[in-house]
């Protein structure tokens, strides 16, 4: 237990980082009529399963320009 409180410094800012990507990502592509490459359906379920990954990849190549 003694180990866990040492390492929750260091994990408590990465959590609020992906929690902020999380909201971000899903608040835009319910926000837009529109995205790039895979259904909006595709995008949620890739933003919810792939932690980091998923709402930057969204963020940076499924959003539709404009």
């Amino acid at each position: 237990m003694n180990e866990l409180r040492s390492f929750l410094p260091l994990l408590l800012p990465l959590l609020v980082i992906e929690l902020a990507l999380l909201f971000i990502a899903l608040v835009d592509l319910i926000r837009r009529d529109q995205v790039r490459y895979l259904p909006k359906w595709a995008w949620a379920v890739i933003i919810l399963l792939l932690n980091f990954l998923g709402p930057i990849a969204y963020l940076l190549i499924g959003r539709e320009e404009g």
